[in-house]
């Protein structure tokens, strides 16, 4: 067998990957066009086949893919972050609806710390002469469109940790709380900022919904979307953690309230903070 230097590590090895870094040997064919054509076909086979059977497993199965990466098998899946990646640019490609990225008008309205955004703001316009607040909301704006997206990503680590301080006894690893995080997050982004609106939308299209305001909008989706949530943790839980019944429906409500809790509280409060302090 002949012996090749990998050129990417330097390493010595017999084969056709490097044993040190998993390069490839590349041949004449590799560099043939026919190659690169069928390297396109490959990814986008299995491509395909890896984020269908993803999607399948997380909607028809909650909690089989979690309960999969945790003992190993992983092979056959779309790795969860990269599908959450996927789902939040696809997001920020095509926002259905504002959704969490709220309009700076509505920041002084929220509960927890309205009265402190609306000082920020009124304070902000004060330092800037002849601002008005439809300027400050366009500056604003232009900041948060792609900041509240990335953003999301806080969701992962902050919703595993009710998980798993509820159900450590069977998931020890953090790990595990942090994966079933982010296939239940999927579930949040593609229900909850995809599906259900496309779907009020198209009642709208056939005038079968009166007109809603943009956080009439959002409350309805939120609505819907929780009720739908609920049910996929408790089949999830149950799968995953081998939760009792009593402790199942413990750990949802207590997991369903943070969840509500970082989203429309921590996130936004943050979302603001972040944006607010890149306005010059």
């Amino acid at each position: 067998m002949t012996d090749h230097t990998c050129k990417n590590c330097g390493n010595r090895f017999n084969g056709k990957f490097c044993n040190q870094c998993g390069e490839k040997v590349y041949t004449d064919k590799d560099r043939s066009v026919v190659h690169f054509i069928e390297e396109g076909f490959h990814f986008l086979t299995h491509f395909d086949g890896n984020f269908f059977t993803t999607l399948k497993a997380i909607f028809i199965r909650p909690g089989q893919l979690s309960q999969d990466y945790a003992i190993g098998v992983r092979k056959k899946y779309f790795k969860p972050l990269s599908l959450f990646l996927i789902l939040v640019v696809l997001y920020l490609l095509f926002p259905l609806f504002t959704g969490l990225n709220m309009d700076a008008k509505y920041y002084p309205n929220q509960a927890f710390f309205g009265h402190w955004a609306d000082v920020k703001i009124k304070d902000f316009i004060n330092a800037h002469p002849g601002m008005t607040m439809d300027e400050f909301r366009v500056l604003f704006a232009a900041k948060s469109e792609k900041t509240s997206k990335f953003m999301l990503l806080i969701l992962l680590p902050i919703c595993a940790v009710p998980l798993w301080l509820m159900g450590h006894r069977k998931r020890p690893y953090f790990f595990d709380s942090l994966i079933y995080s982010t296939e239940f997050n999927n579930v949040f982004l593609i229900v909850g900022f995809f599906i259900i609106p496309v779907v009020i939308k198209l009642l709208y299209y056939f005038d079968l919904v009166l007109s809603l305001s943009p956080m009439q909008f959002e409350r309805w989706v939120g609505i819907i979307e929780y009720t739908i949530l609920i049910l996929y943790l408790r089949r999830g839980l149950i799968r995953v953690y081998g939760m009792k019944t009593s402790m199942v429906i413990l750990t949802t409500i207590v997991f369903i309230v943070w969840h509500i809790l970082t989203v429309f509280v921590l996130y936004k409060y943050l979302l603001f903070v972040t944006v607010f302090y890149q306005l010059h």
